[in-house]
């Protein structure tokens, strides 16, 4: 009888451990968001496959964190700075991030006077000493010398936007080890990265395509176009700057798939979707970087490239009548 009873009281004792342990937080009770701008123009030397570009931050970070007294017998601190996404790629120290989809990657320096150099993410980094975190008093987390390093995964053309996301959460702690449940503050990255290539695609206008009246008793049969509907031709014209006198390029569909369907482009009725195809019927399958029509500019840089696209039943169901409009944008890479 006296084993269970001592089970159950080592069993709490864990747990109240755990939950009582000496976790350091942020002064003002919610964690700081630090942004850095990695908004950067780049040569076409550097729009190669591996190449790197330093950028220099020294964004001064001012946050404050505080510990319960007594928890470090030394007024030590250290820190972890995690990330919600996967490494993708190391080399040497660094340990690169994906910054976007498809074409760049990213990985973080921070220079510490006590630590060294620290290359996120990373556990448990032992930092300097400050008699405030014996005293339970408030003080500063320096991140302010800052180095971001972009890889070129792809070359692209125009620009790529990295849109705003956290890319590490940093807590600190006063001892390795340390359970980390709260954030003192994050490290968010975003900004727009150019190359001296460029495509300008139908002069920057909008591309319509109008299928007309259709009998919505046709759309009977899932992922195939209504009976008697052929697929609508139309031209995209292309002028590029910044390349070779003839490149070879490809374009390739940007959009919502449909979630039924996932080769057509989502229409804002849930029975239709549109699918986009090259001139030969080749599927544009939506967001699939390996999905592309090739082509070749001239002398100029221009290009001439005919698109053909059709409407789809997604469900096999009978579509609500009206009107329907899909959206998608048409992007340029190198091929």
């Amino acid at each position: 009888m006296k084993i269970p009873l001592l089970f159950a009281l080592l069993a709490g004792s864990v747990v109240s451990q755990y939950a009582h342990a000496d976790v350091c937080k942020n002064v003002n009770g919610v964690p700081s968001s630090i942004n850095y701008d990695l908004t950067t123009t780049l040569t076409a030397e550097q729009n190669q496959v591996g190449k790197t570009v330093q950028l220099e931050k020294s964004q001064e970070v001012n946050v404050q964190a505080v510990c319960p007294a007594g928890a470090s017998t030394y007024s030590q601190t250290y820190r972890s700075y995690v990330s919600p996404y996967p490494v993708v790629e190391t080399s040497g120290n660094w340990k690169y991030l994906k910054l976007d989809p498809d074409y760049l990657e990213g990985g973080m320096r921070i220079e510490d006077s006590a630590a060294g150099d620290i290359y996120p993410p990373m556990n448990n980094v032992l930092m300097g000493y400050d008699e405030n975190v014996k005293a339970g008093q408030p003080f500063y987390v320096r991140d302010s010398n800052l180095e971001f390093q972009l890889k070129i995964v792809k070359p692209f053309v125009g620009t790529v936007n990295i849109s705003p996301k956290t890319m590490f959460n940093v807590y600190v702690m006063t001892a390795a080890g340390d359970p980390l449940t709260d954030v003192v503050y994050s490290i968010l990255y975003s900004g727009t990265v150019t190359v001296p290539q460029s495509c300008e695609i139908n002069a920057g206008q909008t591309i319509l395509v109008n299928f007309g009246a259709l009998y919505s008793g046709n759309f009977n049969h899932a992922g195939q176009k209504p009976e008697g509907v052929r697929a609508k031709k139309f031209s995209v014209p292309v002028k590029c700057s910044g390349l070779d006198s003839q490149v070879n390029l490809t374009m390739r569909l940007i959009a919502t798939p449909d979630s039924h369907f996932p080769q057509a482009i989502a229409s804002d009725n849930a029975d239709v979707g549109v699918v986009v195809e090259t001139d030969e019927g080749n599927a544009l399958i939506p967001n699939d970087v390996q999905s592309v029509a090739p082509f070749i500019t001239d002398s100029a840089g221009r290009a001439n490239i005919t698109l053909q696209a059709y409407p789809v039943s997604t469900t096999g169901e009978t579509p609500a009548e009206g009107a329907f409009t899909a959206l998608a944008s048409l992007r340029v890479d190198f091929d």
